[in-house]
């Protein structure tokens, strides 16, 4: 047992190396990447695709898979002196989205995901971005990318590697649903649209509503 289990964690941490070389070789050029553009859009999102997701299992313990509490973090706000945490969300179904602006399928999914929260957020439901702000050539780009696309829900910057880390960002973009306790009901890694958002916020909700009944 000490054997597969020490295969599995060097499996995991080669991996990791791997998608950390990927995304530090991206923001050392920029320009003219058209074969890692590919990759990140393709073959890297399936680094961590649903299908290898283990199904949901609540426990009380603090984590990256569905039925575990995602670990409260605080961060500073785009373009503002405080700082929120994923903790302040609570009592919302979160929608936890990690981007970086040089991501393709980050860019095609952000109007998807701002449209979700402007029919939802009278609903209890909160969009949540938090830029992999490390992977960036500056700041200034990721204002950019916010005025671009007029980006209406927080924006939270990780300018240290605790997200990478302690959210397992293999690949982006990253998205975890969580239900109103900051549970993980949904692990996704790869381009969301608007059709498949509204899948996972009844999965949530059907998940949540299921666990109040159970404890009445």
């Amino acid at each position: 047992m000490k054997g597969k289990h020490l295969s599995s964690v060097l499996i995991l941490t080669a991996a990791m190396l791997v998608a950390a070389y990927v995304v530090y070789d991206h923001r050392s050029d920029t320009q003219g990447n058209d074969p890692l553009d590919e990759y990140l859009e393709n073959e890297g999102i399936d680094v961590a695709d649903e299908g290898e997701v283990p199904d949901y299992e609540e426990v009380d313990e603090t984590g990256v898979r569905p039925g575990m509490l995602l670990k409260d973090i605080s961060l500073p706000v785009w373009d503002e002196e405080e700082k929120m945490s994923i903790s302040d969300f609570r009592g919302d179904y979160v929608v936890l989205n990690i981007w970086a602006t040089w991501c393709p399928p980050c860019r095609e999914e952000m109007p998807e995901l701002i449209k979700f929260q402007e029919d939802y957020g009278d609903d209890g439901v909160q969009v949540v971005g938090i830029n992999n702000t490390t992977q960036e050539p500056n700041e200034e780009t990721v204002g950019r990318f916010i005025d671009e696309f007029n980006i209406s829900f927080p924006t939270l910057m990780a300018r240290n590697n605790e997200v990478t880390l302690d959210y397992q960002v293999i690949a982006m973009p990253l998205t975890y649903i969580l239900d109103p306790d900051g549970r993980i009901i949904i692990r996704h890694t790869g381009y969301l649209d608007y059709g498949v958002l509204e899948e996972f916020l009844g999965e949530a909700k059907e998940k949540y509503e299921e666990k109040g009944e159970a404890s009445d």
